[in-house]
């Protein structure tokens, strides 16, 4: 995966956007199996670790997105599917 973002694509941005989603996960995992207990027993069982891990995991799946959204965005091919289209230009709206 990095050789053919980094070598053939040439792009730097989506590497830093899977290093920044590999982060979140590993924050996700640290937070499900280490701060479980302690956010349980500090929020009086209200938020436990699943819930922080939840939402960690669901940013490291968004950066992901991001990360192929900007590796694909110049490879479609827009105007095959929506051809630009001019708009007519009235004349200024002039009172009687």
């Amino acid at each position: 995966m990095a050789y053919i973002v980094l070598r053939v694509l040439r792009e730097y941005r989506p590497m830093a956007y899977y290093a920044l989603a590999a982060f979140l996960f590993v924050l996700s995992q640290l937070a499900w199996f280490l701060l479980g207990r302690v956010l349980c027993t500090a929020s009086n069982q209200r938020i436990d670790g699943s819930f922080l891990a939840t939402i960690l995991e669901t940013a490291a799946i968004g950066v992901l997105f991001l990360a192929w959204r900007s590796i694909t965005e110049d490879s479609w091919d827009d105007d095959a599917y929506y051809p630009a289209t001019t708009y007519p230009t009235y004349p200024a709206y002039s009172s009687p």
